[in-house]
């Protein structure tokens, strides 16, 4: 199985990602064109979009997203199955014709997501039976045809569209990424948005044996699919 795996930052880390990776043997490249890598040719089994403090509208600050938008365009057309993670979903929502934009405020802590009736029977989707993990301050409205399948109250969450899927939350994050994405952004859009760091820090820990497994479950049925 070859998987490419597309970051956006260094910051941006694999997290428990890198765990079903390994569990099922893949065969997997990581790039990075936020730091000039180009996206490559070639086909793939797999390709995952992973997050990052960009937007996926903010070409003109970062020239490099279109690139990677006719990548996306270019494995939804041939077949591939691709995985956007918050900034992923957004990137893959903006291709296939919704509209990615900054929300009206920060959605952060651990949420419990509702599931709409295909969501409920989603093979991938059923992974997560507990609260995810959630950080962003962009958000995207639904391009046509795709299928929703979860949503808190005020945001999409998860969708399907033809094979591609976008998840908004991040079923990869461990608590030293968190930490460390703290460390980089600062604590003030935690802390507008009402989460104490370094308090929601220490619940990562204690739930981080739930979380990774939960985290692998989903990667995994993701990349067995």
């Amino acid at each position: 199985m070859r998987v490419l795996v597309v970051s956006h930052g260094k910051e941006i880390t694999r997290g428990w990602l890198e765990d079903a990776l390994t569990a099922v043997d893949a065969n997997y490249r990581v790039i990075d064109p936020s730091r000039g890598d180009p996206m490559p040719p070639g086909e793939w089994d797999k390709v995952i979009l992973l997050g990052g403090h960009m937007g996926a509208y903010e070409v003109d600050a970062y020239p490099w997203l279109m690139a990677e938008k006719d990548f996306i365009k270019l494995q939804l057309e041939t077949g591939t199955s691709v995985l956007g993670v918050c900034l992923g979903a957004q990137l893959v929502a903006d291709v296939i014709g919704g509209r990615a934009f900054r929300a009206k405020d920060t959605e952060a802590g651990m949420l419990t997501i509702q599931r709409t009736e295909a969501g409920r029977i989603d093979p991938v989707l059923s992974a997560i039976d507990g609260p995810v993990v959630s950080w962003h301050h962009d958000t995207f409205d639904l391009p046509p045809e795709a299928e929703l399948l979860a949503h808190t109250d005020d945001y999409p969450h998860a969708f399907r569209y033809g094979s591609a899927l976008g998840v908004q939350f991040h079923p990869e994050v461990t608590p030293g990424m968190f930490r460390g994405w703290v460390a980089m952004a600062g604590p003030e859009e935690l802390e507008e948005a009402g989460l104490d760091p370094v308090a929601f820090a220490g619940d990562l820990d204690v739930q981080a044996g739930r979380l990774r497994r939960q985290a692998v479950d989903f990667f995994r049925t993701w990349l067995e699919e």
